[in-house]
C-alpha cells in the first residue's frame, strides 16, 4: 500500500482536515487555516485550526495547530471562519460551537452559536477572544445552526455573511454590516425557498465587477446532472440583491466547503475541501492515521456566459519540468504529478488504468473502474459541458482535478492507484511531468545602477537631474522572469557601498534571489548613466574601471546554486578580460551538468570595450556555449558578418544554437530553429523608456518555454505555432515596459499582463 502522500496539495500532517479557513495574504505569506481534527483520522477529539503559510503557493510548510477549545464559549469545536487584512493587523472571524449536556436536539435547542473575534499581527498565533455574536442576536427564526461567519471590508464598511438554518429546516444566509470588527448589525437574509434545510460556508465575493454568493447547502434532491455527492457547493450571481440559479463549483466526487480571498495581484483565489463529510465511499489514508486533504488554488475569472471559470493558478506552470508529445492512441505510463492538456475537440476518452474520462453528447462523464477499487467506492459522475473545447487534467499520488472547457466546468475526486498509472487517449495530448519545486532562471553578471534623466531628447549637459534606478541586463532578466511568477537568482558581486545595498534591497523586493550575491569592498558598484533621445533610445556612459561585478571569480559560485534550475542566463558585458570571464565558463558548466538550458544575450555595449574586435571575439568565444542566442537586428552584422538572418542562423546552428531569437524592434521578432520558425509583428505603443526593453523581451521568452516544460531536448522540437505564440507572448509583454520608465520597476506581472491584453 502507497502512502498516498501528495506533492502538490495541502495535506494534515496526520488526523483529520476539512474546511479551508483564514485565506488571505499577510506580511509577505499566504496563509490557509483549516478545520483540524488532530487526534483522529475519522474527525474525532478536538475540533481546531491547522495553519499552513507560503511564499508563492507552491511551498506550504505547516506550523501547527494555532487555535484550539479553549474558552466556554468554543469548547465543542473552533469551527469555520475567515481572514481580513486592515491597517497592518490580522482579524480572524470564526463560530465557537458549544452543545451543552442534556436531552437535546441540538438543531433548535441545546447549542451554541458563538461568532468570535482575533485580531493579530503573528499569523501564527491567534490569541485574544472576543465574542461579537451569540444566539441572542440572530434572528429569532433561526435555528441553533448559525456559523461560517465570511467578512470583508466594503468602501469602508464591515460586511459579513453567516450560513443558517430555520427553525422550520430551511437554508438561508444572514447578511451583517458595522462600523468595525466587533460592531455588527443584522440587516437582511439572502434565500431561496425550497433549497436546502441549510446554508454552510457563504462567502459574498466579486469576480471582474460581478457578484456571487457562494455557499454550501445541504438537502437538495440529487438528480443525474446535479448535486449528485451527499452534500453541494456552488454559487448564485447576484444581480440587484437577487440570486441567479444556482450553480455547482465542481462535479466530481469531492469538494465541499470552499473559501476565496482577493490575492495582492487582484487575482480571485478559491480554495476547496477535497472532500465530503458522510460519504458512501471511503479514503483508505485513514487507515494511515490522516485524512483528506485540499484543492488546488484555483483563479476565478468570468465566462463569456457571466459564470464562473476556475482554473489552476499560473504558479503551477512553474513546476513543469519536461514534456512528452502524447500521440493518439497509445499507451504510456505517466509519471505523478502531472499535468496534461488536450486541445483537440474531437476528444472523447483518456484512460489512466482505475478510471477514465469520456466525453459524448454534451455531456463529460469521470467514472471508475470498480474492479481495480481505484476509487474505493466512488463510482461515476456527470456534467453537462456542451460542445467541447479542451481538457487539463491535474494529476497528484491521490487525487485528480479536472478542467474542461478552459476551466467553466471541474471535477475533483480522490484517487488511490495500487499500480503504475498507464495513460491512454483517442487524440493527442502534451503530458508535463510536475516538480516537487520551482525550477529557477539564474542570470549571471552586472547587477548596477542605471542614473535615470529627467529629460528626452537632449544631450547630457542638457540634463538636470537624474534617478538612480536598479539595472543590469542580468537582473532585469530576472525581473522580468520573477514578475511572471517564476522563480530567478542571481550571481553577481557588489560593493559594499550604499548603492550596494540599494540593489539588495530592489532585487529582493523584485522576488530575485539573492542569497549567493557577494559583497566586497575591493571596488564599489557599477553606475551607468543614461541618455534618452526623443524616440525612447538610450546611450550610455559607464563607470566601470573597475566595478565589484567585474571581480567575482569562479570560485565564489557555489554548486547549491544550480539546484533546481531550468535555465543559466548571461550577456556580453562581463566577458571582458578579468575574473568575471571565468566565472561565466564556470557558471556555463555547472547549469550544463545539470541540464539546464543557457542562454545568451550578446547585448552590445561597445564603450565598455578596448576594441571591437575584443568585443567580437568574446561573443564568438561564448556562442557555442549556448542553447538560445539572442540577436538584435542591429547585432547581427557585427557579429556573424551577415546581413541575413537565414544565412547567419545556418552558421550558427552549425556552432551548437538550438534557438534563435532574432528581435527586430517595431517590426517584432523571428524565432527560429533548425527545423521550424515562428514570427510575430510588432506591438504598437508610444515608447516613454526602452531601459531593459530587451531583458523583458528575454526574460518573458524564458518564462514561456518554461511555462510549456521545455527542456534542451525540447528546443530544436518546438513547432511553429509554439515559436510563434513564444515571439508574440514577449513582444507584448516587451510593449508593456516601454510605455513606462525604468526597468523592472516598469515590468508586468502575470495577472496585470492579461488584464491588459484580456
Amino acid at each position: 500500500m502507497s502512502d498516498w502522500k501528495q506533492n502538490l496539495h495541502i495535506e494534515p500532517p496526520q488526523g483529520w482536515l476539512n474546511d479551508p479557513n483564514g485565506l488571505c495574504f499577510y506580511s509577505g505569506k499566504y496563509h490557509v487555516y483549516f478545520q483540524y481534527a488532530p487526534d483522529s483520522a475519522s474527525g474525532g477529539g478536538r475540533k481546531c485550526w491547522g495553519h499552513m503559510e507560503s511564499p508563492d503557493l507552491l511551498s506550504w510548510e505547516y506550523t501547527g495547530i494555532v487555535m484550539e477549545p479553549d474558552i466556554p464559549e468554543d469548547r465543542n469545536g473552533v469551527y469555520s471562519g475567515c481572514a481580513v487584512v486592515d491597517e497592518g493587523k490580522l482579524h480572524i472571524f470564526y463560530t465557537g460551537n458549544v452543545k451543552n449536556p442534556g436531552d437535546y436536539d441540538y438543531i433548535n435547542e441545546g447549542r451554541e452559536a458563538n461568532q468570535i473575534h482575533v485580531v493579530t499581527d503573528d499569523p501564527r498565533v491567534l490569541n485574544g477572544k472576543n465574542i461579537i455574536l451569540r444566539n441572542s442576536d440572530y434572528p429569532d427564526y433561526c435555528s441553533c445552526h448559525v456559523r461560517d461567519p465570511k467578512v470583508w471590508i466594503e468602501d469602508g464598511v464591515w460586511k459579513m455573511v453567516l450560513g443558517a438554518r430555520t427553525k422550520d429546516s430551511k437554508g438561508l444566509v444572514l447578511y451583517y454590516e458595522g462600523d468595525g470588527p466587533e460592531n455588527f448589525k443584522f440587516v437582511k437574509t439572502y434565500e431561496i425557498p425550497g433549497f436546502g434545510y441549510m446554508w454552510e460556508c457563504p462567502d459574498l465575493f466579486f469576480v471582474e465587477g460581478s457578484s456571487f454568493l457562494g455557499l454550501s447547502p445541504q438537502g437538495l434532491p440529487h438528480e443525474d446532472f446535479k448535486n449528485q455527492n451527499v452534500y453541494s457547493s456552488g454559487y448564485f450571481k447576484l444581480t440587484d440583491d437577487k440570486l441567479s440559479d444556482f450553480e455547482e463549483f465542481d462535479h466530481g466526487f469531492d469538494f465541499y466547503a470552499p473559501q476565496t480571498f482577493e490575492a495582492p495581484d487582484g487575482r480571485r483565489i478559491l480554495i476547496g475541501w477535497m472532500g465530503i463529510g458522510d460519504i458512501p465511499y471511503s479514503n483508505p489514508t485513514t487507515e494511515l492515521g490522516w485524512q483528506h486533504c485540499l484543492t488546488l488554488p484555483r483563479v476565478l475569472t468570468l465566462a463569456p456566459d457571466g459564470g464562473i471559470c476556475q482554473n489552476p493558478i499560473d504558479e503551477i506552470l512553474n513546476l513543469r519540468s519536461s514534456r512528452t508529445a502524447y500521440k493518439a492512441g497509445q499507451k504510456t505510463e505517466i509519471t505523478l504529478p502531472c499535468d496534461i492538456m488536450i486541445r483537440d475537440e474531437g476528444f472523447t476518452r483518456a484512460s489512466f488504468g482505475g478510471f477514465e474520462i469520456t466525453v459524448s453528447d454534451g455531456a463529460a462523464v469521470l467514472k471508475f473502474d470498480e474492479s481495480r477499487g481505484w476509487g474505493s467506492g466512488r463510482d461515476i459522475r456527470r456534467v453537462k459541458i456542451g460542445k467541447f473545447t479542451d481538457m487539463r487534467i491535474i494529476l497528484d499520488t491521490s487525487s485528480a482535478e479536472i478542467y474542461i472547457n478552459g476551466g467553466r466546468f471541474v471535477m475533483s475526486t480522490r484517487v488511490y492507484p495500487d499500480a503504475a498509472i498507464t495513460y491512454e487517449c483517442d487524440c493527442a495530448s502534451m503530458i508535463y511531468t510536475l516538480s516537487e519545486k520551482p525550477m529557477k532562471l539564474v542570470a549571471i553578471g552586472e547587477a548596477l545602477i542605471d542614473f535615470i534623466p529627467d529629460k528626452t531628447g537632449c544631450a547630457f549637459d542638457q540634463v538636470t537631474a537624474f534617478s538612480p534606478k536598479l539595472g543590469g541586463a542580468p537582473a532585469n532578466v530576472c525581473g522580468a522572469f520573477s514578475r511572471l511568477t517564476g522563480k530567478s537568482a542571481i550571481l553577481t558581486k557588489l560593493g559594499k557601498d550604499p548603492f550596494g545595498n540599494k540593489i539588495l534591497k530592489e532585487l529582493g523586493e523584485a522576488g530575485i534571489d539573492t542569497s549567493n550575491v557577494v559583497t566586497t569592498d575591493e571596488a564599489n558598484t557599477a553606475l551607468a548613466f543614461v541618455s534618452l533621445e526623443e524616440d525612447g533610445n538610450r546611450t550610455f556612459s559607464f563607470y566601470r574601471n573597475p566595478s565589484a561585478d567585474m571581480l567575482l571569480k569562479e570560485n565564489e559560485i557555489s554548486d547549491e546554486m544550480f539546484d533546481d534550475i531550468f535555465a543559466l542566463h548571461f550577456c556580453s558585458v562581463s566577458l571582458g578580460d578579468f575574473p568575471m570571464k571565468d566565472a561565466h565558463r564556470a557558471a556555463i558548466e555547472k547549469a550544463r551538468a545539470k541540464g539546464a538550458l543557457i542562454s545568451f544575450d550578446p547585448n552590445l555595449r561597445f564603450p565598455l570595450w578596448k576594441s571591437e574586435e575584443d568585443l567580437r571575439a568574446a561573443v564568438k568565444e561564448f556562442i557555442p556555449k549556448a542553447d538560445i542566442l539572442k540577436l538584435s537586428d542591429e547585432e547581427i552584422a557585427f557579429i556573424t558578418g551577415k546581413d541575413d538572418i537565414d544565412d547567419a542562423a545556418a552558421e550558427l546552428f552549425e556552432q551548437g544554437v538550438k534557438l534563435i531569437v532574432y528581435t527586430r524592434g517595431k517590426d517584432g521578432a523571428v524565432l527560429k530553429t533548425a527545423n521550424a520558425s515562428g514570427q510575430a509583428a510588432g506591438v504598437a505603443v508610444k515608447a516613454v523608456d526602452t531601459t531593459g526593453a530587451g531583458d523583458a523581451y528575454i526574460g518573458s521568452l524564458l518564462w514561456y518555454l518554461k511555462s510549456i516544460g521545455v527542456t534542451v531536448k525540447d528546443l530544436t522540437e518546438l513547432t511553429e505555432a509554439e515559436l510563434s505564440e513564444g515571439a508574440a507572448f514577449a513582444n507584448k509583454y516587451c510593449a508593456v515596459t516601454i510605455t513606462k520608465p525604468g526597468a523592472i520597476p516598469s515590468y508586468p506581472s502575470l495577472q496585470e499582463f492579461k488584464n491588459i491584453y484580456k
